[in-house]
C-alpha cells in the first residue's frame, strides 16, 4: 500500500509527490497521458521568485522577461519596464519533466498513460482503479489521495467534492516569429471578450518563437484565429507549420470544499488559480506544498478524515484568499469594460500619478496590492465609479429589452399590440 496516490503529472501533483517523497513517504504519481509535460496547454510564464521559494529544476528556463506592452483597442499603447528580471518563460515540457525526475529521484513512483477511472475511500484507505486504454486495468491501493488532475473533474462528483462556479475559454499557439524580446498584452472586446491576449517571444534553437493566446469569455478559438489573422500579427508570424490550438477551459473560483475524507484537491483542481490572468503555476506549485505538508501531518497522527485534513484549506486560505477575493472583484470589474472605457482606462494610466502607483505595487504573482493601491487613488476611483454606473445602466438597460417591459415599467399583455380595428 502507498502512502499517498497523487492522480495528475503537472506541477502540483509533482511538487506535492516530490515534497512527501522527501519525507520518507511511499508515493504513486498517476498521468494519463503517455508524456510528462504533454500535451503542451500552458504559456509557461512563471515569476523569478518562485526559483528561491520552491526547489525547481532551472535548464527548462527559455529566457526572462523585463517587460511588456499593453494595447488598448484604439491603439493607446501603456509599457511596464523593470530593471531587473522579474519573470522567465519555461520550455513547459521540460520543466514538468524535471518535476517529475526530482520526485523520482526523492522515492516516488511514476505511472504514464494510466487513467483514475474511479476513487473509492475505505475506513483504511482510498483505492484508485486505473486504466491504460488499452482495456488493461489495475487497483492501487494508498491511505491518501491527492487530486492534481487540472481542469479535468471527473471524480469531483463521487468525492462529494464541488466544481469551480466560473471559467474562462483559453487558445494558445506557438509559431516562428519575428525577434523580439517584450511580451504584448492587447485588450478589447473585439479581440478577447471580457480578458485579454497575449504574444509571449523567446527563442529555441537560435530560432525565433512566439507562444500567441488569449482569455475570453467565448469562442477562444475563434477569436485567436481572427487574431492570429491581424495585420498586427499577421505580419510578423513566419511562415512554418499549420496551427494547432491548444484549448482548455480555466477555472476562475476555488470549489466550496478543497478537502474530504482521505482527499486533498490542488491546483486548476481546486480552481487555485489566479483570477486576474489565469496563471496557474505558481499557485499549483503553492497548494501541492501544502497539501504534502497536512497529508504528513495526517499520516503522522493516523488520521485522515476530513475534519483534520480541512487544515490544509485554512492553509492555503491564509495564503492566498485576500489575493483571489480582490483578484475576482477586480475581474468581474474589468470584464465588463467596453472598449471606450478600456482606452480611457489606458490615458489614465498614462499619467504620472497612475503609472508611478502601478510600477511600485505590480508584481507577477501578487496582484492585490497594485489593485489597492489603485483604488485608494481618488482619480481612479472616479473613473471606476463611472464605469460601473454605466455597467449598471446597460445591465438594466438589457434586463428591460429581455423582458420587454414598456416605458411605464410594466410588461406589456399577450395581445396588447393588437391594435383594434
Amino acid at each position: 500500500m502507498y502512502d499517498v496516490l497523487v492522480i495528475g503529472g503537472g506541477p502540483a501533483g509533482l511538487y506535492a509527490a516530490y515534497c512527501l517523497a522527501k519525507a520518507g513517504r511511499r508515493v504513486a504519481v498517476f498521468e494519463e497521458h503517455s508524456e510528462i509535460g504533454r500535451p503542451l496547454h500552458c504559456t509557461g510564464l512563471l515569476a523569478v521568485e518562485s526559483f528561491s521559494r520552491f526547489t525547481l529544476p532551472q535548464d527548462a528556463i527559455l529566457g526572462t522577461l523585463r517587460s511588456a506592452r499593453l494595447h488598448s483597442p484604439s491603439g493607446h499603447l501603456f509599457s511596464l519596464a523593470s530593471a531587473q528580471d522579474e519573470t522567465v518563460i519555461l520550455d513547459r515540457p521540460s520543466f514538468d519533466r524535471g518535476l517529475a525526475d526530482q520526485a523520482l529521484k526523492a522515492g516516488a513512483d511514476l505511472f504514464l498513460g494510466r487513467r483514475i477511472e474511479t476513487l473509492h475511500r475505505f475506513r483504511e484507505g482510498v483505492v484508485a482503479c486505473t486504466s491504460n486504454g488499452h482495456g488493461g486495468r489495475r487497483l492501487f491501493r494508498g491511505r491518501l489521495g491527492i487530486l492534481a488532475t487540472g481542469a479535468a473533474y471527473h471524480l469531483h462528483r463521487d468525492l462529494d467534492l464541488g466544481l469551480p462556479s466560473q471559467f474562462v475559454q483559453t487558445a494558445q499557439v506557438e509559431v516562428d516569429f519575428a525577434d523580439d524580446t517584450e511580451v504584448e498584452v492587447h485588450f478589447g472586446q473585439e479581440v478577447a471578450p471580457g480578458s485579454f491576449a497575449w504574444i509571449v517571444p523567446f527563442r529555441r534553437g537560435g530560432a525565433s518563437k512566439a507562444r500567441i493566446g488569449l482569455l475570453a469569455s467565448r469562442d477562444a478559438g475563434g477569436y485567436l484565429d481572427r487574431f492570429l489573422q491581424s495585420p498586427k500579427v499577421a505580419s510578423r508570424t513566419l511562415p512554418g507549420r499549420p496551427w494547432h490550438y491548444r484549448r482548455r477551459p480555466i477555472p476562475l473560483r476555488p470549489i466550496q470544499r478543497t478537502y474530504a475524507e482521505r482527499v486533498l484537491v490542488v491546483g486548476d483542481a481546486a480552481g487555485l488559480v489566479k483570477p486576474t490572468t489565469g496563471g496557474g503555476i505558481y499557485y499549483g506549485l503553492l497548494t501541492g506544498e501544502l497539501a504534502a505538508a497536512t497529508a504528513e501531518e495526517a499520516l503522522v497522527a493516523g488520521d485522515c478524515s476530513a475534519r483534520f485534513l480541512r487544515r490544509y484549506q485554512a492553509a492555503w486560505r491564509a495564503a492566498l484568499a485576500s489575493e483571489i477575493r480582490t483578484g475576482s472583484l477586480f475581474r468581474r470589474y474589468a470584464s465588463r469594460l467596453l472598449d471606450g472605457e478600456i482606452d480611457e482606462a489606458f490615458q489614465l494610466a498614462s499619467s504620472d500619478q497612475v503609472s508611478r502607483l502601478i510600477r511600485d505595487h505590480a508584481t507577477f504573482n501578487w496582484h492585490r496590492a497594485v489593485i489597492l493601491a489603485l483604488w485608494r487613488s481618488s482619480t481612479v476611483r472616479g473613473f471606476l465609479w463611472r464605469s460601473l454606473a454605466a455597467s449598471g445602466r446597460r445591465l438594466i438597460g438589457h434586463s428591460v429589452e429581455k423582458l420587454g417591459i414598456n416605458g411605464r415599467g410594466v410588461a406589456p399583455r399577450r395581445g396588447a399590440e393588437r391594435v383594434n380595428s
